[in-house]
């Protein structure tokens, strides 16, 4: 009696062990304190900040020239499966690294946090997604007010000062 109360036990435990999440990358979401976000990094806690910015920004910019070239083919198939894998990688990688507000006002990354938000919102105006273009712009003006002749990294692959990128995109915005 002892050992098949044992056994079943053992086999709920390993049953038990095998199951697991069905979402695999809820391990790796890590929720920042209030605290945490609005904490200026210095030396390599800053380089990190600056190194993961960097990364998002030309993935972004890759994402994007995904979207023209599937756009240019006419593959709209392909542009709704690689839209619905963008909110996903904007929801769970670059909104999370875009939340805190002190990266906007560091002088070492506000020009690159407002690029990376400006080709958030570009991305925004491929998928034909007004309703986000519009949230990113006002966060961006509410962000960078005062600031609108900061150097910025838009269009991808050009530079422009900020009161200028936003308002290009501004007038892109229904077009598409």
């Amino acid at each position: 009696m002892i050992r098949r109360i044992a056994c079943l036990s053992f086999a709920a435990l390993l049953v038990l062990a095998c199951a697991s999440d069905p979402d695999p990358l809820r391990a790796f979401e890590g929720e920042e304190t209030v605290r945490e976000q609005n904490t200026p990094l210095g030396g390599a806690a800053l380089a990190q900040r600056r190194r993961e910015m960097e990364r998002a920004y030309r993935d972004m910019a890759q994402h994007r020239t995904t979207l023209l070239d599937l756009r240019r083919r006419g593959d709209r198939s392909g542009s709704l499966l690689f839209g619905g894998f963008l909110d996903a990688y904007i929801d769970r990688h670059l909104g999370p690294l875009l939340r805190s507000e002190w990266q906007s006002r560091h002088p070492e990354l506000s020009a690159l946090d407002a690029s990376l938000r400006l080709v958030e919102a570009e991305v925004f105006v491929e998928l034909r997604d007004t309703g986000r273009v519009q949230e990113a712009l006002d966060e961006v003006a509410r962000r960078f007010q005062g600031r609108e002749t900061l150097l910025v990294d838009y269009p991808v692959g050009q530079q422009s000062q900020l009161g200028a990128a936003i308002e290009s995109l501004r007038k892109r915005k229904w077009r598409g």
